[in-house]
């Protein structure tokens, strides 16, 4: 189960009206999470502890500061214990009076932009999406304030992950009994030597 170590820090930061707030916490599977505002007025909540059948439950919320330019809100994962593969599942809802196109939700997966709002469909949106991540992955989830004014979105995003055992090298269990045979053997030299 996912724990933030810094949600207090996160509600300082908005209590403050502190602009491109930066915050690190745990994420899943020993990964390092680092929300970031963009400058804006986004922030994201742990709703984890409400949902105990999931690994991980955060709410997204998108900038709506009146900029009239981009500000991606996102949420960053990097150094995973092994090879994991989450399904999550998500629900969208844009508040922008000119609908979803205006602040896409979606993912970004070692620096590849996966959309997963459709720009022309209803306000509210949800779907699942599936992949699979190594130690050395990152992956983020965003909300882009197009314009950054007339309404924001909110992504709710839950799920699980399965870590996948981190493979053995083929020719290791076959080291190990060349050891145990040479251990074995070597002991028999000495118990031959004090039996003489």
């Amino acid at each position: 189960m996912l724990k933030f170590l810094s949600a207090a820090g996160m509600c300082l930061a908005m209590a403050t009206g502190a602009q491109a707030a930066t915050v690190s916490f745990a994420g899943p599977y020993g990964s390092t999470g680092t929300f970031d505002d963009g400058g804006g007025s986004g922030y994201y909540v742990d709703n984890s502890a409400l949902a105990p059948a999931f690994d991980f439950f955060y709410k997204l919320v998108g900038s709506d500061s009146d900029t009239g330019s981009s500000i991606v809100t996102s949420m960053t994962f990097t150094g995973f214990e092994g090879i994991v593969k989450f399904a999550t599942t998500w629900a969208y809802n844009s508040y922008d009076v000119d609908g979803p196109f205006f602040d896409p939700f979606g993912l970004i997966l070692n620096g590849t932009e996966i959309q997963l709002t459709d720009n022309g469909d209803d306000n509210a949106q949800g779907g699942q999406y599936e992949f699979t991540v190594s130690p050395s992955d990152s992956f983020a989830f965003y909300i882009d304030a197009i314009d950054d004014t007339l309404g924001k979105a909110e992504a709710w995003i839950f799920g699980e992950g399965d870590l996948a055992p981190v493979p053995l090298p083929a020719a290791l269990p076959m080291a190990a009994a060349g050891l145990m045979v040479l251990g074995g053997m070597a002991s028999r030299r000495k118990k031959r030597k004090f039996a003489a």
